[in-house]
């Protein structure tokens, strides 16, 4: 009986830990964006001195609030904040760039970029935010959804969040695990009802715990 007891205990504490895993909240993807498939400025001409790069290698170049800022927009009340009226519910901030010139660059703003994004589709919801460091406040750009491709206009070039529905963050994830490992990849919530799920396992694993426990203890006063 001691043994099966023992069985039984450690099956509850694994569902309980699975449980818990299932409730832990979407976090933010790297990798997501992966190169630059057009940019073009003011005047129509080609720009070919333009790189992306992940936000957290080009810290050095912000102010300590500048950085809170940046991160902060991984946050869901920043990001409704910047949102505003355009925020839907799900929606996550996929991917956090730096843009920016290099080189002899010599441009006309506004310049229009289309980006290389993973698992989104033209019918995705998106929003392209950039953050203004003249201003050290995010905005909300004008932008447009492809297959696999957004487009943004942009009239300075800083770090950029890239936010998409829970559809297709979904996608995006699914996307990702089937083409990089290590940094290039995310966590989207489970589906509505696995959780539950899982939930009931573990109450019906502790109830059958707890009344093998009673007869346990009946035999023995027995």
């Amino acid at each position: 009986m001691k043994k099966i007891l023992a069985v039984l205990c450690s099956a509850v504490l694994t569902v309980a830990m699975t449980v818990t895993a299932f409730a832990q909240p979407s976090v933010i993807a790297s990798g997501v964006v992966t190169g630059i498939n057009k940019a073009v400025d003011a005047d129509g001409n080609t720009i070919g001195e333009i790189k992306i790069d992940p936000i957290e290698s080009r810290f050095d170049n912000l102010t300590d609030e500048q950085k809170k800022e940046v991160e902060a927009i991984k946050t869901l009340d920043k990001l409704k904040e910047v949102l505003g009226d355009k925020y839907q519910d799900g929606m996550s901030v996929v991917d956090l760039k730096d843009v920016y010139l290099y080189g002899d660059a010599d441009v006309k703003f506004p310049i229009t970029i289309t980006f290389d994004v993973l698992g989104v589709t033209s019918s995705s919801k998106v929003e392209v935010l950039h953050y203004d460091t003249t201003a050290s406040k995010w905005e909300v750009l004008e932008s447009s959804v492809g297959e696999g491709t957004i487009t943004a206009t942009f009239n300075s070039l800083s770090p950029v969040a890239f936010v998409v529905d829970n559809q297709t963050a979904a996608a995006i994830d699914k996307a990702n695990a089937g083409t990089t490992t290590g940094s290039n990849t995310s966590t989207v919530s489970p589906k509505t009802g696995e959780g539950n799920t899982m939930m009931m396992v573990a109450m019906f694993a502790a109830i059958g715990l707890a009344g093998m426990t009673v007869v346990a203890a009946g035999r023995k006063r027995a």
